[in-house]
């Protein structure tokens, strides 16, 4: 039996999560319990009267191009190891599309354990997170203050941080007041914390929010800072994987780009899905320079498509993650189209 639980059953999921994720210690999950799941969806498949195995859909209201998109971030996907390797996960994941699909949710994302555990579900690699650390500068001229759960505090820090990453991404998780208290609980239940930096000058401007576990700092949660007080420390690494949901609903933010040589464009395009059935079959795709649509085509066995591709390759194409694998004559086709640009989620909650 495959049932999401009922807000007062959630709590019975807690075993399963202390039994798979046994590294996570119990204030995390006592944050996590009071707060993420208040909110969330457990999706839970059943075998004899005991809980198998659960998903959990954490809801975010992401940015997208500059317009805001409500997005399930996909977490604490476990199976009690006495039920492993008998399909628990697969019709979650099949259950947990279907509804997705049914809400018009443009993509959902995850951060994984393993990505070859994703892969034959058509997640893919979305967002590559670089190594980061404040440099001398900030490390000397910045002064940091611990944030106090207040709303004028929260705020400040949102609105910051949403002005920096708008300046580079099209694609992040939308910051606010609640983002910035939760975040905070989030860090100081794993002995973290949660630092404003501020500029030394008499205007004592907000510079910086740095969020990090450890008493030590030792695993760093986000640090988004003026690009004058922080240094990559390495190179950028794959973090986050996504897959395009609702094929209709995304496809609107993509466009041509501004020096396509046209300013519309149609081509067909036949899309494989296997586990979303209603986004495969053969497409008109229009395309302007300000976004695009899709017209499901009937008769589709008498149509020669320009292009064919599986949805998880269109998401990483669409993303602006990678290039798809094109026959020669169908690559000018192909560059004329403009992806998303910035991808960056560094949630793991």
């Amino acid at each position: 039996m495959i049932r999401y639980l009922k807000q007062e059953e959630k709590i019975e999921s807690r075993a399963l999560w202390e039994r798979v994720f046994s590294e996570d210690s119990q204030s995390f999950l006592d944050y996590y319990y009071s707060d993420r799941v208040r909110k969330n969806k457990i999706l839970t498949a059943w075998k004899e009267g005991r809980m198998a195995a659960m998903l959990h859909r954490n809801p975010y209201e992401v940015a997208v191009k500059g317009r805001i998109w409500k997005v399930d971030y996909i977490a604490g996907v476990a199976t009690d190891p006495g039920c492993r390797h008998q399909g628990y996960m697969s019709r979650l994941l099949n259950r947990c599309f279907a509804d997705m699909y049914m809400e018009r949710m443009g993509f959902s994302f995850l951060v994984p354990a393993d990505p070859a555990i994703y892969h034959p579900f058509d997640f893919t690699y979305i967002c590559d997170l670089p190594a980061r650390a404040l440099n001398e500068k900030g490390r000397l001229q910045l002064s940091r203050r611990a944030l106090v759960e207040q709303s004028a505090e929260c705020r400040e820090a949102a609105k910051f941080v949403g002005r920096q990453l708008e300046k580079k991404y099209e694609v992040y998780a939308l910051r606010d007041e609640g983002y910035y208290r939760d975040l905070c609980r989030e860090v100081r239940s794993d002995r973290g914390d949660l630092i404003l930096l501020f500029t030394r000058d008499e205007r004592e401007r907000l510079a910086g929010v740095w969020a990090y576990y450890g008493e030590m700092a030792e695993n760093q949660r986000e640090l988004i800072c003026l690009p004058d007080y922080v240094k990559e420390t390495g190179p950028s690494k794959p973090a986050v994987m996504g897959r395009i949901i609702h094929l209709e609903q995304f496809i609107p933010v993509i466009c041509l780009k501004e020096e396509c040589p046209v300013s519309e464009l149609e081509l067909l395009i036949d899309v494989k899905d296997d586990f979303i059935r209603q986004n495969a079959g053969v497409y008109r795709w229009r395309l302007d320079r300000a976004g695009s649509t899709l017209i499901r085509m009937d008769e589709e066995n008498e149509i020669k498509p320009h292009l064919s591709m599986g949805i998880g390759e269109l998401t990483s194409w669409l993303f602006g993650y990678s290039v798809p694998s094109v026959p020669e004559d169908r690559r000018a086709l192909v560059e004329r189209i403009r992806p998303l640009k910035g991808v960056f989620f560094d949630e793991i909650t």
